[in-house]
């Protein structure tokens, strides 16, 4: 399998997992800890975000071949942690992105062309997942250069 479509593949098992992370949370949140809806979606979302985050950066995204970081002074300690909180940053905005490019879809299939909401499921599950995971494909992990 090329390695585009095997990141792809890993990128829709992460999101499966993401999204069962979401469900679980959300429904845990509302039915024991009797928290408000909206509430309990914001918190499953970001639990979900953090949990597709790690996944990604060290399974789908990975660089193959990229050397471990060694122990060593701290500088290099806090300069792994920065990179990995750029990239978060980056990872957070391109989630968001995709929220919104799903909120915009389920807003247009209901209120204006007033379709099911099955639509809009539909069409959100064909164009929102390729747009995100070319966004962490090129934008959010894509290799450093090099420094030479």
């Amino acid at each position: 399998m090329s390695t585009l479509l095997h990141r792809l593949a890993r990128f829709a098992v992460v999101g499966l997992l993401a999204t069962a992370t979401h469900t679980g949370i959300f429904t845990l949140a509302i039915e024991v800890g009797h928290i408000e809806p909206v509430t309990a979606n914001a918190v499953a979302f970001s639990v979900a975000v953090l949990i597709g985050f790690v996944l990604n950066r060290h399974w789908t995204f990975a660089a193959p071949g990229r050397p471990k970081p060694r122990n060593g002074p701290p500088r290099g300690v806090w300069g792994a942690f920065s990179a990995a909180q750029g990239r978060l940053w980056r990872y957070i905005a391109g989630a968001l992105a995709g929220l919104g490019i799903n909120s915009a879809i389920m807003y247009f299939v209901t209120h204006i062309a007033r379709w099911s909401p099955y639509v809009g499921l539909v069409l959100a599950l064909l164009i929102v997942p390729p747009i995100t995971f070319a966004l962490n494909q090129y934008w959010v992990f894509r290799p450093r250069p090099s420094r030479s």
